[in-house]
């Protein structure tokens, strides 16, 4: 058995360092971005804090429900137990986006979050209604219809009548169409796909670039990409396959010869790869009334405010 020169061992040595170095920083990277760790959205009421009466949120998804299917606009509640130390407006956007609230053709969502601990609250609105629930309005229905409930610890009747200020403000701004009140968050791919496209270019391109350059494109590649791999699996599951794929990346260049250390040959050998995003359908615990954002996007502005 061949044994290697103290040389071949510490270039090794120094490759792996450099890689594990850079993978770590990677993922602390992503970590970083991925921000409040966003649950999977189940059905239009969102009770995590159990704030909330089930009546009350029975009662508020069925109005939700006839609400959407009237006027194809989304309105989605949520309580958290905790902000996790950001500031609500930041989470707001962060579950929105994550959710994909409102129709990607119109981006007629809205999200009422309410964090209970931190006794904050806030409206967030889509761009597509932003015309039809002002900031102004958002801080009225707060001011007036839900912080003098929420001070009287009455939870329920504080986001039922800040639910009802909010459908009856934007009532008849849309009519719903055929193809887009039956919501799909699979509609929103048409936002992701070309960068996807653009990063799988990168990430293909790096496995021929030799040494630190190839690394600097795979991650640029992969940074590209998150988008796509985020709105197929999800923020945590996105990130997972982004690591797993830099990995991959970075194996393949050194079969091919083209690590850090640069030199030597390469094994014959292709590359492919793909996903599949599965069954990517958000349902309630009734299977007859599966709900899911339908491709929006936040940018509507909004009002926050605590009791």
């Amino acid at each position: 058995m061949e044994s290697k020169s103290p040389n071949q061992v510490s270039k090794f040595l120094r490759t792996v360092s450099i890689l594990s170095f850079l993978f770590v920083s990677f993922t602390l990277f992503q970590v970083s971005l991925m921000g409040y760790p966003v649950p999977k959205l189940e059905r239009r009421v969102m009770d995590h804090a159990g704030i909330l009466s089930q009546s009350t949120v029975d009662q508020i998804e069925a109005n939700l429900k006839q609400f959407e299917a009237e006027t194809s606009n989304q309105i989605a509640v949520y309580t958290t137990p905790s902000l996790h130390d950001e500031v609500i407006e930041e989470v707001a956007i962060e579950i929105f986006d994550e959710w994909k609230l409102g129709q990607k053709s119109k981006n007629n969502g809205v999200l009422l979050i309410i964090a209970p601990t931190e006794k904050k609250m806030r409206i967030e609105v889509g761009r597509g209604l932003e015309g039809a629930l002002t900031d102004i309005q958002a801080k009225q229905i707060i001011r007036n219809e839900i912080r003098p409930s929420f001070k009287d610890k009455d939870f329920d009747g504080g986001v039922t009548a800040g639910v009802n200020a909010i459908m009856a403000t934007i009532r008849g701004e849309y009519a719903p169409s055929a193809d887009d009140v039956q919501t799909s968050g699979r509609d929103s791919a048409g936002d992701v796909i070309p960068s996807g496209i653009v990063g799988g270019i990168f990430t293909f391109i790096s496995l021929f670039i030799p040494s630190f350059g190839g690394v600097i494109f795979t991650i640029i590649g992969l940074l590209v990409i998150l988008p796509l791999f985020t709105f197929l699996f999800g923020g945590t599951m996105g990130l997972i396959a982004a690591i797993i794929l830099f990995v991959l990346i970075m194996f393949l260049r050194r079969k091919l010869g083209h690590g850090l250390g640069g030199g030597g040959g390469s094994d014959s050998g292709g590359y492919y790869g793909g996903w599949s995003s599965g069954s990517d359908s958000w349902s309630s615990s009734d299977s007859s009334d599966s709900w899911s954002g339908g491709g929006g996007d936040s940018g509507g502005g909004g009002a926050s405010g605590d009791w």
